[in-house]
């Protein structure tokens, strides 16, 4: 097996042509988010002839070029269109254009005959042959335009397929996660997903499960490996090979607590939604795999209330950290979590049997502190079953509940951004000295007419925090919002003219951003 890789699994390329520059863009990550290019030459209606070929890249876009070095303006993929107007006239210079081109990561070369050349210039192929760069003519009555058109209509088909794959996943991992057997299910699922094989090792190196067709031996450095993984300051994820095969390690939960590793393998790198899919299999999986098999042998709603609303003391602080999921621990931290939608979905699993419901619907639990990693897993679980959840800061139990209370002003911010929050990464200094009824009440104070919960008050709602978010830039508010900058214009007028404001002014701009997150439902 290869040596451990500390990125996440997947990230990393295969050795490519000559070079590997500015901007390059690695072959996984071109094959992931590309298309084949024997699928644009492959276009009757486009004419194309090859002239050098060298394989079948990845093109990630196209765009077409008359400058005699276009490389500053291309990150790697790109499928490149000239006519040769800037194209040198010397064999050195034509040797020096095609080396930058490759060092670049440049896909494939199209070569427009006429008005400037009536044929592909030998030298030019010549040196696309001697570095291994596609090269092809594109016909005179066939435009560039028609080309870039092909190239993004055949991407399109690619990510609405990906889109499809990914959505097929999720439904059938949510639904494995209920039925009996949850890891197993899991594990199947994300192997049929990825077409590929899937076990997960136990810390000891015996395997804990596994799908069909995964080997009985993961080779004879796995157990050095796994020791790293597992390791508390050892890498999370690792990537290896394996009798052919490309083979992702993924840890499935927090070290030293650790549950154990995924392995997945296949001759093919991992895509962008691949790893969506690895991702959301391991939250699962860590999630599941903590999950009290039997029901705890106090109610653990009962527990919850004691220890958020009086504080632990007498039989209950002994209780808590076998009922919150680790003998060990000595300190925990507080989830809130409420519906993510209008409905009430059914409590999620949890890694702790200290959890409860509220009569407003609101989940609350105490979680042994496994690190930002774990949580941010529980996070992603909670998601799943249609939860948004925030997860306070580490406390001893002496003070879980003024952790109680910081969790519960940050899922009101998280519920505003409709997205879980963590304490470590989202921390409000703020959130303990506000009272979430007196926020809400001024922020609906400050926003009047934005605060109303038809379609017109959430457009603007939307429209001022991507403003705000782009310190007024015009264009990338407008990106963010999918619309032309006019409409963003005339959306923050109207809004200055409803709120009687200046939105010129840093003092109202900080108000209405503090108003717009602390808004349920934003």
């Amino acid at each position: 097996m290869d040596g451990v890789s500390k990125a996440d699994p997947g990230v990393g390329g295969c050795p490519g042509r000559a070079g590997r520059g500015r901007g390059r863009v690695d072959e996984e990550h071109r094959g992931a988010d590309g298309i084949a290019l024997g699928t644009v030459l492959a276009r009757r209606d486009l004419g194309l002839r090859p002239v050098v070929a060298a394989g079948d890249p990845a093109v990630t876009w196209a765009v077409s070029s008359e400058l005699a070095d276009p490389t500053p303006y291309l990150r790697g993929g790109e499928l490149l269109l000239t006519a040769g107007s800037g194209l040198p006239a010397d064999g050195a210079g034509v040797r020096a254009y095609v080396a930058a081109l490759v060092e670049t990561g440049v896909a494939a070369l199209g070569f427009g005959v006429t008005p400037v050349h009536d044929a592909v210039p030998a030298a030019l192929a010549e040196q696309c042959r001697l570095h291994g760069l596609p090269l092809f003519e594109v016909p005179r009555p066939t435009p560039f335009a028609a080309v870039v058109r092909a190239v993004a209509e055949a991407l399109e088909e690619v990510r609405l397929r990906d889109l499809r794959r990914l959505g097929e996943a999720h439904r059938d991992m949510a639904r494995a996660v209920s039925a009996p057997d949850p890891a197993e299910r899991v594990l199947r699922v994300l192997a049929s997903a990825l077409d590929a094989w899937a076990l997960v090792l136990e810390p000891d190196g015996s395997v804990a499960f596994s799908a069909p067709g995964a080997p009985d031996d993961p080779g004879p450095e796995a157990a050095e490996l796994l020791g790293r993984l597992t390791a508390p300051a050892g890498p999370r994820s690792a990537k290896t090979r394996l009798a052919g095969d490309e083979v992702f390690w993924h840890t499935v939960g927090a070290p030293p607590r650790e549950y154990g590793v995924l392995l997945v393998g296949r001759p093919e790198p991992l895509g962008l939604t691949d790893r969506a899919v690895l991702r959301t299999a391991t939250a699962l999986l860590d999630l599941v795999a903590r999950t009290a098999p039997a029901p705890p042998p106090v109610p653990g709603a009962l527990i919850t209330a004691l220890l958020l609303d009086g504080g632990p003391g007498g039989a209950a602080a002994p209780l808590l950290s076998e009922l919150a999921g680790d003998p060990s621990a000595d300190r925990y931290r507080v989830l809130r979590a409420a519906p993510a939608g209008t409905g009430r979905p059914a409590p999620p699993p949890l890694p702790t049997a200290v959890a409860g419901t509220l009569p407003d619907g609101t989940l609350r639990a105490v979680l042994a502190d496994r690190g930002a990693d774990a949580h941010r897993a529980d996070l992603d679980g909670l998601a799943l079953y249609g939860w948004t959840g925030a997860v306070g800061d580490p406390v001893p139990p002496g003070d879980l509940p003024g952790a109680d209370r910081r969790a519960a002003a940050l899922l009101d911010r998280a519920r505003a951004a409709g997205a879980p929050l963590l304490w470590e990464e989202d921390t409000d200094p703020f959130a303990e000295l506000l009272d979430p009824a007196a926020a809400d009440a001024l922020a609906r104070r400050v926003l009047g007419p934005l605060a109303g919960r038809d379609d017109t008050a959430r457009m603007l709602r939307r429209t001022l925090r991507a403003w705000l978010t782009r310190h007024g830039g015009w264009d990338r508010a407008a990106a963010d919002l999918g619309v032309h900058r006019n409409s963003v214009r005339y959306r923050i007028g109207r809004i200055e003219r409803e709120l009687g404001v200046d939105l010129g002014d840093p003092e109202q701009r900080m108000r209405l951003w503090f108003a717009l997150t602390r808004l349920p439902g934003g």
